[in-house]
């Protein structure tokens, strides 16, 4: 068979952008961090610009752009004297994703200099702002007797319920973001020796309590605005077509260099963990599949491909569990009654008590995450071993079932899935079946199972 011509793809994280020829944009967390920044540098360079540079997570370097910098007093009465903010603000660029309901809002920035004996310049500035709530507090880099205060106000949310990646009562910015921001700030006053004084940088969304209307952010127990998002800085723009072309090429480049083993991955967090797991195997075995399972499965066997590997985090696994063969929420719901049913299976072989007790936490909870929590929690890590092993059977037993059952129907199936949903797919079940013995090719499938740090848990193989 002749090499399979793959121009423009890249394999792993991102491969499918390249494809679709969109235009990436930027998360609310890069621009968040951009925001503070330019903030900081206006307060004491005074010249306005229109790019800020900030680093992003994969170690590049990005320029965005700054809508506006101003500078005023927040105390009313002393228009003339200090202390004063400069305040800048970015637009958002959400790139061609539209349905990114977070694309074009302004996300601002101010930014002041206080001395710490001016009790007064605290008071002031606190009461100046609707909502001033602090989220972390680090020493300046240039004067240990300095301190650079973080704090968010108008159209941050507030986390109000456990199972989030931020605790409950400080602000909605996720940890990947709230680094990039702390960062950008460090950089930025690294030659400032000022001491003896406090350094504030407020972020504030001002729709962001609009915009988070049409989250998922009240039903997570987010109130009060928008969450400051953002893995990998960018937004990646991507048509289903356009991904799953990319998912098709990568799996014909495997087969037509004879490579026997394929990692499919939801995303780019799971694939870094992959990686990093599976470092014997040549970096072209990894595809980022999105939620595309079931497409992904059915296409790789029809392939020469033997090994057939699946990295997820906890709550894509238990989708898959669940019998989803696309796992986007628009799709499949997590079902927590399904996890707490699977966790007191597991357990009630050696405590009916312990049983009943962690069926009531799953289903009394807010996120997958949370019923990760408690799963991996001093109360039930005696269990954890055997839920997980019992959830991981269910996972791989339906990714078998997939597999099991491609051939001629596949392409019925991708039609069902791409353009109506989960539910097409499921009605076509007989069909599927009708079709089995005219393809499909056997393969062993493993699926691992790792934390919200990327490490490995557990794995199971059919």
């Amino acid at each position: 068979m002749e090499t399979a011509e793959i121009s423009n793809v890249r394999f792993g994280g991102g491969s499918a952008a390249s494809v679709s020829g969109l235009r990436k944009g930027f998360s609310t967390g890069s621009t968040s961090a951009a925001a503070v920044k330019a903030s900081i540098r206006y307060y004491f360079e005074g010249e306005k610009f229109d790019l800020i540079e900030i680093k992003m997570p994969g170690g590049e370097n990005a320029s965005l752009k700054v809508a506006s910098l101003s500078k005023f007093n927040f105390n009313l009465e002393q228009k003339e004297t200090e202390p004063f903010i400069s305040k800048s603000v970015l637009i958002k660029d959400s790139g061609d994703d539209f349905a990114d309901v977070t694309g074009g809002i302004e996300i601002c920035a101010d930014f002041t200099v206080i001395d710490k004996k001016d009790k007064n310049a605290l008071k002031n500035l606190k009461k100046y702002y609707e909502k001033f709530l602090v989220y972390n507090i680090i020493k300046c880099p240039l004067a240990e007797d300095s301190t650079i205060i973080f704090a968010s106000s108008k159209g941050i949310g507030t986390v109000k319920r456990k199972g989030l990646p931020v605790k409950a009562g400080y602000p909605a910015i996720n940890p990947v973001p709230y680094k990039m921001i702390e960062s950008a700030a460090e950089e930025e006053l690294k030659l400032k020796i000022l001491n003896g004084k406090i350094f504030f940088s407020i972020l504030y969304v001002p729709e962001g309590e609009k915009i988070a209307e049409r989250t998922l952010n009240p039903r997570l127990g987010i109130e009060g605005g928008i969450s400051i998002l953002g893995t990998s800085g960018y937004v990646v723009p991507i048509s289903t077509k356009a991904w799953l072309e990319t998912i098709k090429a990568c799996l014909s480049f495997l087969e037509a260099n004879k490579i026997d083993t394929c990692v499919f991955t939801p995303g780019r967090f799971s694939e870094k963990a992959a990686l990093k797991i599976f470092n014997n195997l040549r970096r072209e075995s990894f595809i980022e599949i999105g939620d595309y399972v079931s497409y992904s499965l059915r296409k790789v066997c029809r392939t020469g491909i033997k090994n057939i590997i699946f990295v997820g985090q906890f709550g894509k696994i238990v989708k898959i569990a669940q019998g989803a063969r696309n796992t986007n929420a628009k799709y499949a719901a997590l079902d927590l009654g399904f996890l707490a049913e699977t966790a007191k299976e597991a357990v009630k072989k050696r405590s009916e008590k312990d049983a009943e007790r962690i069926y009531g936490l799953i289903i009394g909870s807010n996120t997958s995450r949370e019923a990760f929590g408690y799963i991996t929690s001093d109360d039930f890590s005696i269990y954890s071993d055997d839920i997980f092993s019992k959830l991981l059977k269910k996972a791989a037993e339906k990714l078998y079932n997939i597999a099991k059952n491609a051939g001629n129907a596949a392409e019925m199936g991708f039609r069902a899935e791409t353009e109506t949903g989960v539910n097409a797919v499921n009605a076509n079940t007989n069909a599927v079946s009708n079709a089995a013995a005219e393809g499909g090719n056997s393969a062993d499938i493993e699926i691992v199972l790792i934390d919200y740090g990327g490490n490995e848990i557990k794995r199971e193989r059919l």
